[in-house]
């Protein structure tokens, strides 16, 4: 088993504070972040409140407060806290999806709106489109809280390439190829949902974009008939295996 990485410890610590700043977290220990290091076997998680580290903000986190575990969720030696009660949410998905290293779990304040009312997010722009899987963002079946049942939820509704999905009744999940991708991900979802409620209040109703819109109608149709796929990541197509 390789060592902690003390850089990425470093840099799960500073996405608990951006998520604060970006209004990704209501409080307390609401949302979480985690990085997995395939190369290492080890998944860097924030941690879950503890009687030395209540957590009344994310904003105030240290490396040495994230939590350190292995795939199947044990925690390894050089970790001094347990991970967040949603680590059985991203176990699951680091599982079933190789192409994801970094997960931020929101509760932003205007995409929750939409998981209250179990309603997916319109994307009305080109930015929000593109960039947030070429469709609107799905919404999962509800799951209790911290359970088998809600990672197989989410698992489900990103499917195989599924860059965002909201958590019915709950908050949202972005993910990536890194924690970077992760969190400008979460935070265009969070715009998505915001425009997409103000666009409502001036009583517009515009049309979710299409790939007809975005690409040539050469491109749109091979996309359709499946002859190519869409790399959410790169924003790009290529073809079919």
């Amino acid at each position: 088993m390789h060592r902690a990485d003390p850089y990425l410890r470093k840099q799960v610590a500073a996405a608990a504070v951006q998520m604060c700043a970006d209004g990704l977290t209501t409080g307390l220990d609401s949302g979480d972040v985690s990085v997995f290091d395939r190369d290492a076997g080890l998944i860097y998680a924030l941690p879950a409140p503890s009687p030395t580290w209540p957590i009344r903000s994310w904003a105030h986190t240290r490396a040495e407060d994230v939590a350190i575990i292995k795939p199947d969720g044990e925690p390894v030696a050089e970790s001094y806290t347990e991970p967040t009660v949603e680590i059985p949410m991203h176990l699951k998905i680091y599982e079933a999806r190789p192409d994801v290293n970094a997960i931020v779990h929101s509760h932003a304040e205007d995409s929750q709106v939409f998981a209250a009312a179990e309603l997916p997010i319109p994307t009305l722009t080109i930015d929000a489109y593109t960039r947030l899987g070429f469709g609107p963002v799905p919404c999962a079946k509800f799951g209790i809280v911290a359970s088998q049942e809600l990672g197989l939820n989410m698992v489900e509704v990103l499917g195989e390439s599924g860059n965002c999905a909201l958590m019915a009744r709950h908050g949202a999940i972005a993910v990536g190829p890194d924690l970077d991708d992760a969190l400008l991900i979460a935070v265009l979802l969070e715009k998505a949902a915001r425009q997409a409620l103000r666009v409502a209040q001036l009583g517009a109703t515009p049309a979710q974009l299409t790939l007809e819109q975005i690409f040539d109608e050469h491109t749109a149709r091979r996309l359709r008939s499946g002859e190519l796929v869409l790399d959410v990541q790169r924003v790009t197509v290529r073809e079919a295996r």
